[in-house]
């Protein structure tokens, strides 16, 4: 848990690091040192956030729920209420919007070499909301099932409803710049509610393990 949540929280710094505005003609860039200060800053918050979540809300180190299916039940349909509206509103959305655009009657040889700016922003809202999946999905059913169950749904439908948010979001921002769009406000609540729960499971499996 402690390696998959660290992997994250480098993707996503050195994603906000680098990510600037193509009419830019400068690069900003951050020495290697001060990154590693900045990402072990971020390890050492989430492990809080995390230790405390673990012994706040988690039942008893080593011991699973009564009934497994009862305490994974909302978690699940928190789950699978976000896939259908990825794959109804994010995945068939492309599809949408390239008919919308005469792309799917063109061949690959007569594409243009920009993409057209909706295509572009539904595909971009797709692949970051599959890179996310990962960490939510598994975070979500590892805290239900190892610290609380009703947390766990709690937390996954605040994350899904800002995902939500930051999908409906992108998908409008034709003609900003990356800046103006406003995307932080939801992918960074989603950062620390997927990272605090993946710490807190290997925390508490931790506790499980040295009881």
């Amino acid at each position: 848990a402690f390696f998959v949540s660290f992997h994250c929280i480098c993707s996503c710094y050195t994603h906000s690091t680098t990510m600037t505005d193509p009419k830019e003609k400068t690069t900003p860039t951050v020495p290697l040192e001060k990154e590693l200060q900045e990402i072990m800053k971020l390890v050492t918050m989430f492990t809080l956030l995390g230790a405390a979540l673990s012994f706040l809300f988690g039942r008893e180190p080593g011991t699973l729920p009564d009934d497994i299916i009862k305490e994974l039940a909302p978690s699940i349909v928190v789950v699978c209420g976000f896939l259908i509206s990825y794959e109804f509103c994010d995945v068939m959305g492309v599809g949408m919007a390239k008919g919308r655009k005469g792309i799917l009657e063109q061949s690959y040889k007569d594409l243009p070499a920009k993409e057209d700016e909706e295509v572009y922003l539904r595909q971009r809202v797709l692949t970051n909301q599959l890179e996310q999946m990962p960490l939510f999905i598994v975070g979500t059913f590892l805290c239900a099932l190892l610290l609380n169950g009703k947390v766990a749904s709690i937390l996954s439908l605040v994350w899904v409803v800002l995902r939500r948010m930051y999908a409906s979001t992108y998908k409008r921002a034709g003609g900003k710049k990356l800046k103006q769009i406003g995307l932080a406000k939801f992918t960074v609540p989603c950062y620390f509610i997927c990272n605090t729960m993946v710490m807190a499971v290997g925390i508490q499996a931790v506790r499980g393990y040295v009881r």
